[in-house]
């Protein structure tokens, strides 16, 4: 009941922010977020802590230009080499810790880049569309699920599941798009 409470919670928090707040509140509030997330990957994956500054700066920089995505797999690359040799970490710890900045800082400076640009309206509609994805991958796995996806990474996901997401969220964006981008 907990965790319910707390996601409706969060998911509240979520919509006013995207409805009432301007473009800078909410990159400034995306960024915390994304410090956030960050600083939770790094101790999961026991990654280097100090790249949670980063990640809050490229996710304020990603909704200034879409000229910053192109060079973020290579920044990510130059600075895990970097970290790697100054530090003398191994190289899978070096990525590890700076996949944060593409794992976590790309997708929530993606969401206030469509905010500015398009609304929160399409923002709205962007998630929407993930959670009836994932909603349906999750129901059409366990009723239809039969072979096995990735058992290896995720056991109990299937292709089915895989299949029933994909089919759902495309439908779900052709129906309830046109009513937010005419």
């Amino acid at each position: 009941m907990t965790r319910i409470l707390s996601g409706v919670v969060l998911a509240a928090g979520a919509l006013a922010a995207i409805l009432f707040l301007p473009t800078i509140p909410l990159r400034l509030l995306a960024c915390l977020v994304a410090a956030l997330a960050a600083h939770e990957y790094l101790k999961l994956v026991g990654g280097d802590i100090s790249y949670v500054g980063g990640v809050a700066i490229v996710t304020w920089l990603i909704p200034v230009t879409s000229s910053t995505l192109a060079f973020v797999p290579v920044a990510v690359l130059f600075i895990a080499g970097l970290s790697a040799l100054q530090k003398r970490r191994s190289g899978q710890h070096a990525i590890t810790s700076a996949f944060a900045l593409i794992y976590i800082a790309v997708p929530l400076g993606m969401l206030v880049a469509i905010h500015d640009r398009f609304g929160p309206w399409a923002t709205l509609l962007l998630i929407a569309t993930v959670v009836v994805s994932d909603s349906l991958q999750y129901y059409s796995g366990r009723t239809l699920g039969r072979r096995p996806l990735a058992p290896t990474i995720s056991p109990k996901k299937t292709v089915e599941g895989a299949v029933g997401g994909i089919v759902a969220g495309t439908v779900f964006m052709a129906a309830a798009g046109p009513f937010v981008s005419p």
